[in-house]
């Protein structure tokens, strides 16, 4: 900032910061001054500094002579140079719709730029006095300059009047001198951001939407005191840290102290008993605060470090109510660990703390019922006992609205200090026997913020660590130094101004990013908790772990650094392919990834690698067939041709061409993958000591030979097994090969054989049977390829029996019958697999599904925990509908026809809102993917009735509501498609029992199924009167919209949109006369800005006759509403016709006449409307729901 004299009239806010409102336009060249669109000279503005940081700032003087002539709206500077880029000055010598000079600073070439430019700037604009120096205007700014935003300034500068006055010294000789001093910020590269070789500190990863979480783990680890207690946990070497929250809570703040890159904190969310959806679902930070601390302080009990939190963050406060005319007072101390300060209404931090410990006048119908004096006015408040060393302010920016019926948030303007003086005012804030002698000065330690509305947002931190003055700014994965400025007053809230293209308004909006947690250090504390927290404080078995991961991480670093002096060659063996084939691997030889790999330096030979080869197998190097790998046209990926064919012993490696499909996986390095065929008997494995050997060469693969794989299936027990390798000629035939295949399992010469070639698997599972009399060569076998056989015949026992047939193929109505059968005779859910193809396409089609019992439905439904036991149950992606349910039912022991199955969302992982209807889909295949991705989840529902008869049925769900209009349940009703209303009233009838006095028992909220209700005809006997007079309704926003008639069919009600509201009839309704009238009756407000009404809470129905008075009504009203005769003294009542309100004020006037004789109208838009606010009670506010950023955290672990 520049530093001037005491005259000098310097305005450094700005408040008054406005572009120009119409942009930049062409305009003639006047004197010196550049025309927009012509080629432009660009002037060097004079540089501070010729390197550094310096060379991107500049200053520039701009003199116009005979400014008093000129005539242009507007006029630009010629082009000036400073940080490398071009700028002008922008000037409205009549104002820019304003009576003062309108001076701005313009990217001069913004039209040519690339498209996305931008750069950060601060500058400074004068005005100068030429009589007197002192006198020159100086405003400065700072702006991020863009395409959208490439001018910025200021509108009002200096009055005209004072300008043009010959006497101001502005204007001398007819002449104007405006300066421009521009520092350009250096250009960050954020995707090369190193925050630990910036700041020193490192930040953490953002598994989705935890940056709330960041933002507090990030605070709590830069108080030393806490990050020292949390190393102090006891902790043992066996424990999983995504079992244990002080384990991962170690390894974070260890990683956070001493680790170069960000950190990740899954095990921590894991620990906390969180999934993948509870990651991506943003909670409120001083919320996670809250039980987090309270988590902490139940695992430090009996604990070396118990009572850390208390220390650190609990404080006292005592409740009191004093008696004005009477001695007696009434304390009660509470305790706290963070204080919920009011910002509504409050202009800072002080402001909020006179509010919270504001006193409150008990008087009136208020009075304090006092156990000595009786009914006592009094006051009522609050003050502190003692304050902790780490107080943690949470700032109320969300706040229910009455008005809106709705949370907002509270975007205004609340300072608040960098030192904190809570002993201001001779301690007004503290109880008389606080302790005098504790200093209670606070120091801003760290500014949690939140930007963005009240349905989410994104989470950072501005912390100040307790040893420095330096700000940093923790924004997830990236930390920053900043200024104290940005730090504080930066969050404050407010507002400020909007910059749209092509013009500028002249109005500012809210800043929706502001301070929401405060985090003050006691000064005198400081020495306390600025401990020293150091590696020394880890368990020693977790600092060994957490060592050993460093190492490991700077090895592959190191290997990452140097991988194009090294060759990783991955070497399969016959052994590997045997542990493989049959349990992890069906199809082709191996998975790469878990073969054994070598490194070795590209200028080493081939003979090296073959000794290398050997200390592993102990295959000499002589004995060594060392085979590339290739991919095929139908994707499979086989040996292909020998090494040696192409190179020598001694031929480097950096000659032998590398493999890229380890690239294309996502590995960061090229592998040269080979299959070891060691011809001849290996030796033992050498001694680690071992010279190596001497003998070079290796067995050359005669001409017209290939190497063949093998595989061996058993149909008896469905097992597959590698039996190993061999060499033939091209010429034999399976004639020739069947003797080494019997003798590859020691079966009798005489057992037939079925011999398969394995072909491909990718697209579709294709396997040749071989011809006895084809030759190798016309059967188009080549290296590599694989031979799979079984023994001949097939087994008789393993014949599919009837029952096994009927689960699979018989018709839907015969498999309940057949159902006790099969678990008699405990058969398999699929064929038995007697071919290889059969079992090939089996494996192909194979999937374990997770089938979880669908939860209850929630206003905000939760992902599939992972906490949640779920069957894991093996089936055939080509299952029908019936035999997938037959295999649950089997798990479950339930009759099949019985589940109803529910698809999963992968995307959001929650069960999809509709159940599957029955034989709704072909196969499983179709049940696993939505919206074209695959999962491996099913939902199952156990009915009471089967699906088939249930979807016959129609599911109706009601909601009672008792004469005071509350709700008192909800029941579902299971009825005949066919049913009436007056059906369905009398099956609610008998679930809805009535009292002496005619209420309902209101015997909880049922959210059973509608499987669960009562079904077909004993709901309900056709055409029988209820045992009392129920009405149903349609309700909708709080509006009545229809009242159903008995006649009217069910199956045309949907209860998905509407409420559908029961009720039971007052008895004078039933007995009503012929001119009396039944009303709308609504709760509203009235919204004056908008001139609109505004309805709210639960509706309902009063009967009126002809002579009612307003006094009866109310009356009426009172009783059934139960209000007292204060709060009906506040309401107020009026005719609202189509939004028109006509107020009633007379109490003996009679209301019939007010509503026609007869609606036209399906919703009856003539009601009585009862006006007030909405308070809570007797259901006249609707229940709230918790937003997506609102939503209760809880941890698990």
């Amino acid at each position: 900032m520049t530093v001037h004299g005491p005259n000098t009239i310097v305005e450094q806010t700005a408040t008054d910061i406005i572009t120009p409102e119409y942009g930049p336009q062409p305009m003639a060249a006047v004197g010196n001054n550049a025309a927009e669109g012509d080629d432009m000279d660009v002037e060097k503005a004079d540089e501070r500094a010729s390197d550094g940081d310096d060379a991107l700032q500049g200053d520039y003087t701009w003199t116009i002579e005979g400014f008093g002539k000129m005539k242009q709206a507007k006029l630009y500077s010629p082009v000036f140079q400073s940080g490398q880029y071009n700028w002008r000055i922008l000037l409205f010598p009549g104002g820019n719709n304003v009576h003062q000079l309108s001076v701005y600073l313009d990217v001069a070439d913004s039209a040519t730029l690339p498209q996305g430019w931008s750069r950060q700037a601060h500058f400074t604009l004068t005005v100068h006095n030429q009589k007197d120096p002192q006198r020159s205007v100086v405003k400065d700014a700072d702006h991020h300059f863009t395409m959208r935003a490439c001018d910025w300034g200021f509108r009002e500068f200096v009055t005209l009047q004072d300008l043009r006055d010959p006497n101001s010294g502005f204007i001398v000789d007819d002449k104007l001198m405006v300066s421009a001093r521009v520092r350009v910020e250096p250009q960050v590269n954020w995707w090369s951001w190193d925050s630990k070789k910036e700041t020193g500190y490192v930040g953490l990863k953002n598994q989705g939407a935890t940056c709330y979480m960041n933002s507090l783990l990030q605070s709590l680890t830069h108080i030393p005191y806490f990050r020292k207690a949390v190393y102090h946990m006891p902790t043992t070497d066996g424990e999983d840290p995504e079992k244990s929250i002080p384990l991962a809570l170690q390894r974070i703040f260890y990683k956070l102290q001493y680790s170069d890159t960000s950190v990740s904190t899954k095990q921590l969310t894991k620990s906390f008993g969180w999934d993948t959806y509870d990651t991506f679902m943003q909670h409120d930070v001083q919320e996670l605060n809250r039980v987090l601390v309270d988590k902490l302080e139940e695992k430090m009990k009996d604990t070396s470090v118990a009572g850390t939190m208390a220390h650190l963050f609990r404080g006292t406060y005592t409740n009191y109510v004093k008696c004005i005319n009477v001695e007696d007072v009434s304390l009660r101390d509470e305790v706290f660990y963070d204080l919920q300060m009011p910002v509504k209404g409050c202009k800072d931090l002080y402001s909020s703390l006179d509010e919270y410990v504001k006193e409150e006048i008990l008087d009136g119908d208020n009075q304090y019922q006092s156990e000595n004096y009786g009914k006592q006015d009094a006051r009522k408040g609050v003050s502190f006992k003692n304050l902790p060393p780490v107080l943690e302010l949470h700032l109320r920016r969300f706040e229910y609205d009455f008005t809106t019926d709705a949370m907002n948030k509270i975007n205004d303007r609340f300072e608040f200090p960098t030192t904190l003086d809570m002993d201001r005012n001779d301690r007004k804030y503290f109880t008389q026997d606080s302790d005098p002698n504790i200093v209670n000065k606070y120091r801003l330690h760290s500014v949690l913020v939140h930007s963005g509305g009240l349905n989410g947002g994104h989470y950072y931190a501005f912390i100040r660590p307790l040893a420095s003055e330096q700000w940093f700014r923790f924004d997830d994965e990236r930390v920053t130094k900043v200024k104290e400025k940005e730090a504080v007053e930066g969050q404050f809230g407010g507002s400020e101004h909007q910059q749209h293209p092509g013009h500028t308004p002249q109005w500012k909006l809210p800043k929706i990013s502001n301070a929401y947690m405060l985090v003050y250090v006691r000064e005198s504390a400081i020495p306390e908790i600025n401990v020293d927290a150091s590696a020394d404080d880890i368990a020693q078995h977790l600092r060994r772990t957490l060592e050993k991961e460093q190492e490991e991480k700077a090895r592959k670093k190191k290997e990452r650094q140097e991988a194009h002096l090294y060759t990783v060659a991955r070497v399969a063996t016959a052994a590997d392919l045997k542990q493989e084939i049959g349990s992890e691997r069906f199809f082709d030889l191996v998975s790469h990834d878990k073969v054994q790999s070598l490194r070795i330096k590209k200028e080493h030979t081939l003979l090296q690698l073959k000794q290398e080869i050997w200390r592993l197998t102990g295959a000499m190097p002589s004995q060594q067939r060392l085979w590339l790998w290739a991919k095929r046209q139908n994707h499979t990926y086989r040996p292909d041709r020998p090494l040696q064919c192409d190179f020598d012993d001694h031929s480097p490696m950096m000659d032998v061409k590398e493999d890229n499909t380890a690239q294309a996986s996502g590995k960061f390095q090229t592998e040269l993958r080979l299959y070891l065929e060691v011809v001849g008997p290996a030796g033992p494995l050498p001694p680690a000591d071992a010279p190596v050997p001497d003998d070079e060469g290796w067995p050359m693969l005669p001409n017209g030979h290939l190497l063949l794989f093998i595989k061996f299936y058993e149909p008896h027990t469905e097992q597959l097994s590698f039996v190993g390798t061999h060499v033939a000629f091209q010429t034999h035939t399976l004639t020739d090969l069947l003797p080494v295949l019997r003798h590859a399992k020691s079966l009798p010469p005489t057992t037939e054989l079925a011999v398969y070639e394995e072909v491909e698997f990718e697209s579709n599972v294709r396997f040749e049977a071989l011809s006895e009399h084809r030759t190798l060569k016309d059967a188009e076998l080549q290296s590599g390829d694989i031979i799979v056989f079984q023994a001949l015949p097939l087994p008789e026992n393993s014949v599919p029996t009837a029952e096994a047939e009927m689960v699979l193929e018989a018709p839907v109505g015969a498999v309940r019958e057949a159902a006790p059968a099969i678990a008699a005779t405990d058969v398999f859910a699929h064929e038995p697999l007697l071919q290889i193809p059969q079992f090939f396409e089996h494996v192909k089609n194979r999937v374990n599904v997770h089938v979880h019992r669908l939860p209850p439905q929630q206003p905000h439904g939760q992902g599939v925990r992972e906490k949640d036991r779920a069957l894991e149950i093996t089936m055939d992606k080509r299952w029908t509908y019936d035999q997938v349910t037959a295999r649950i039912g089997k798990e479950l022991k339930c009759d099949p026809l019985c589940l109803r199955l529910t698809m999963h969302n992968p995307y959001s992982d929650l069960p999809k809102p509709t159940p599957l209807k029955f034989r709704g889909v072909e196969n499983l295949q179709e049940m696993l993917v939505s919206f074209q991705k695959t999962s491996d989840i099913l939902f199952y529902e156990m009915l009471q009735i089967p699906l088939p008869e249930l979807e016959s049925k129609k599911s109706l769900k009601v909601s009672w509501h008792n004469s005071a209009t509350d709700e008192v349940r909800v029941v579902n009703l299971l009825l005949d498609k066919e049913s009436t209303v007056l059906d369905a009233l009398n099956a609610l009838a008998e679930e809805v029992p009535t009292t002496q006095d005619g209420e309902a028992v209101a015997s909880g909220e049922t959210g059973a199924a509608p499987m669960e209700g009562v079904g077909g005809s004993e709901l309900a006997v056709a055409n029988r009167q209820p045992l009392r007079r129920l009405r149903m309704m349609e309700v909708f926003n709080h509006r009545i919209y229809k009242i159903f008639q008995e006649h009217e069919e069910i199956d045309t009600i949907n209860d998905l949109y509407w409420t559908i509201r029961a009720e039971e009839m007052a008895p004078e309704e039933i007995n009503a006369g012929p001119d009396d009238k039944l009303i709308h009756v609504r709760h509203f407000y009235r919204d004056p800005r908008m001139n609109m009404t505004h309805n709210f809470g639960d509706p309902f129905l009063l009967l009126i006759r002809p002579d009612d008075t307003l006094a009866s009504i109310l009356l009426r009203i009172q009783a059934k509403l139960s209000l007292s005769d204060e709060e009906l003294a506040k309401w107020k009542v009026a005719v609202v016709s189509f939004g028109r309100v006509e107020y009633l004020e007379d109490d003996l006037e009679v209301v019939r006449p007010r509503f026609r004789k007869h609606d036209n109208y399906g919703n009856w838009d003539d009601y009585l409307g009862l006006e007030h606010p909405q308070v809570p009670g007797n259901g006249r506010k609707k229940n709230l729901t918790r937003s997506n950023f609102d939503r209760p955290v809880k941890i698990y672990g």
